[in-house]
């Protein structure tokens, strides 16, 4: 026995000055990661824990070996160092979701300075507001300064070991990765998640940050494509369901489909003569798709004018019949949604408008209404109407370049105005929507046919009263509301969507155009600018963070149904409205290239978050927990739900390749020669 703790002392003679910064270093990254689940998800999965030690450990023996494979002065200045920069990005990346319910990417961080130019000040004042999680991640900082020559000892720097343990690191990472590769079980695996998608909750969830970090990198650096369509039966799934149901049976024919969302698509032919794997494997899948038949909603609306409106962070909480009696009118009456979302993406104001406009899921980690610039994108109602002999514009109340605008909206067939171009605003934050639609209007109204589209952005988040004017403009309407201040601030700074929404209306009705107009309002996103507790006061009872906090209101109203409601208790989000206005205005398209459904329509309602998690109308599938819940209270069909995530994943993967490649183009061509 005394032989045995001889040699056990020996041995850590021998690696101490690697071991000890790497032990510290690693508890460092754990208690980190684990800190940002508890406060980002507010739970611990036994996957998270498990994953998230095992891919901690390679990084901590490396980082150990950086510092104490040098010189021991220069060694106690990197563990303080090293230690400052993991607590300054898991940090940054707590607080930033704390806030956007999303995490800070690689290829935002490239776009930081403008962001920072528009919204430093309001990232600054989160991040004071945020001073709990940032005093967490300053803790293990001030540890390795005190203790950093303890943790670097003066033990010989062991040069000989250092190559023995970077090796040991590199195993440790390999094996991680081979366990991942053996976990393919459950509807959604972790080797899935690892090995196949881009999606960074789940990924910081099951793996932690640092990982998460490290799989973009690889993405960025390879351009390795996160996610292809699932043709293939994987052997830990039920397959999906690919058989065509059309009438003809004959889904390849390059002929028209009476009936159907379709166009001629010579899909057997593409396959044939594609040579990319990836490509053809997307030609199989759209090829395979079902298209949306059309129904007694069909060009409902033709030939009538459309206002659009993405409105920033509205919500159905917002309105009130008293305060905001237009919007509460627009809201009920017309076609009401019962059941409609506005999930979370990853760019936020971006990804809200890319899904609502295009019925396209977002490619996470990238700007896709910025990469979508340069595609041919035919389905746009702005290309479509403008073929029909309308007038087309795009407004926003901002900066016209910002992400890009000035690049992606004149592709989708806008004129396009903004700060900038065309547009000129009082110089307030945020800017005033009234003041935008009191100079828009006239701009189209007398246009004998016209599309608008509209990008608010009165509702933006602070919600203070020392930073955002809007909530001071109206504070007097709701001073008196038995809420905290920033719930009040938040329904005041949408007062001024009401007034510009009740200008809108009077300035049609004046034009004698109301009755010919659609207008059409939905949400970016919810409010993220509001804590969960006070998106909670709000609702009268604690928020579900997973799929409640997105319930929301889509508007769709036209002057001729004042007085009527048709209410749909579909289960449909802001994916489905791109279609569903192109089946109502009687446009030609096709639905199998497109993401989003005609809410009208037949087809079974889908609502799709960023995380693979969605509602049907069996029930709701959590991705986090790998579980689905049927409303009935009956046990799921687990082949069912298998199939379902599979068909979310190849609307993923599928909507990633027609941005990337440019699929439009690639299938359809560009006969007009304008876009893209």
């Amino acid at each position: 026995m005394d032989q045995e703790i001889r040699s056990l002392a020996a041995l850590w003679e021998k690696w101490k000055r690697l071991a000890m910064p790497s032990l510290f270093l690693l508890a460092v990254i754990y208690y980190e990661e684990l800190f940002l689940k508890i406060y980002c998800f507010h739970s611990l999965t036994v996957n998270g824990l498990l994953f998230t030690l095992l891919f901690s450990l390679p990084v901590a023996v490396l980082l150990g070996l950086v510092c104490g494979g040098t010189p021991v002065r220069t060694g106690r200045l990197l563990l303080p160092l090293i230690t400052g920069l993991i607590s300054l990005w898991i940090g940054s990346q707590v607080v930033y979701y704390h806030v956007f319910k999303a995490f800070l990417t690689i290829f935002s961080l490239t776009k930081m300075l403008m962001v920072a130019q528009s919204f430093g000040d309001i990232a600054v004042g989160n991040a004071l507001a945020n001073w709990f999680p940032i005093l967490m991640m300053v803790l293990p900082v001030l540890a390795a300064v005190l203790l950093r020559a303890r943790l670097v000892p003066d033990a010989a720097r062991a040069k000989g070991l250092r190559l023995e343990w970077a090796a040991m690191a590199a195993v440790l990472q390999l094996s991680a990765m081979g366990i991942v590769l053996l976990c393919g079980g459950g509807v959604l695996s972790l080797r899935y998640i690892y090995y196949r998608t881009a999606t960074p909750e789940l990924e910081v969830q099951n793996f932690g940050v640092l990982t998460q970090t490290q799989l973009e990198i690889r993405r960025v650096l390879f351009g390795i494509d996160p996610d292809t369509p699932e043709l293939e039966p994987d052997p830990d799934k039920a397959p999906p369901d690919l058989e065509p149901t059309l009438p003809d049976d004959s889904v390849l024919q390059p002929e028209p489909m009476p009936g159907f969302h379709a166009l001629p698509i010579d899909f057997e032919a593409l396959i044939q003569e594609e040579t990319d794997e990836g490509i053809k494997r997307s030609h199989q899948w759209f090829s395979q798709r079902s298209p949306t038949p059309e129904n007694l909603w069909t060009g409902y609306f033709e030939g009538k004018n459309l206002i659009w409106i993405v409105a920033e962070g509205f919500s159905t909480l917002a309105m009130d019949p008293q305060r905001t009696p237009t919007l509460w009118k627009l809201s009920h009456q017309g076609f009401v949604f019962d059941n409609f979302y506005t999930p979370l993406w990853g760019v936020s104001t971006s990804d809200g408008e890319y899904v609502t406009t295009t019925g396209l899921i977002p490619k996470s980690g990238v700007w896709s209404y910025s990469k979508s610039a340069e595609n041919y994108m035919p389905f746009s109602l702005g290309w479509q109407l403008r073929q029909e002999g309308y007038r087309t514009f795009a407004f926003h109340d901002y900066l016209y370049n910002y992400y890009d605008r000035d690049k992606s909206h004149p592709n989708m067939g806008y004129e396009y105005y903004a700060v900038g171009q065309g547009l000129e605003l009082e110089e307030i934050w945020p800017p005033s929507d009234l003041e935008m639609m009191e100079q828009i209007v006239p701009m189209f109204v007398d246009e004998e046919r016209f599309m608008v589209y509209c990008l608010t952005v009165s509702g933006h988040l602070n919600y203070d009263l020392e930073s955002n004017a809007m909530s001071v403009r109206h504070w007097d309407a709701v001073a008196d509301l038995p809420y905290s201040e920033e719930v009040r601030c938040y329904l005041a700074c949408q007062m001024e969507l009401e007034l510009a929404m009740e200008s809108l209306v009077s300035q049609l009705e004046a034009a004698g155009k109301l009755d010919d107009t659609v207008i059409v309002l939905s949400a970016d996103h919810y409010p993220y600018g509001l804590t969960d507790e006070q998106y909670s006061e709000l609702l009268g009872h604690p928020v579900d963070p997973v799929f409640e906090i997105y319930e929301n209101t889509l508007i769709l109203w036209s002057g001729d149904m004042e007085g009527t409601a048709v209410h749909v208790d579909k289960y449909c989000s802001s994916l489905d409205v791109m279609p569903t206005l192109s089946n109502l205005f009687g446009l030609e398209y096709d639905s199998r290239l497109i993401m989003g459904s005609d809410i009208l329509s037949s087809d079974e309602g889908l609502v799709i978050f960023a995380n693979y998690s969605f509602i049907n109308g069996e029930g709701y599938y959590n991705s986090v927990t790998d579980r689905f819940t049927r409303w009935d209270g009956a046990g799921p069909d687990l082949e069912e739900v298998a199939q379902m995530v599979v068909e979310v994943q190849n609307r993923v993967a599928c909507s990633a390749a027609i941005l990337d490649c440019d699929y439009y183009r690639l299938v359809l061509g560009d006969p007009s020669g304008t876009s893209g």
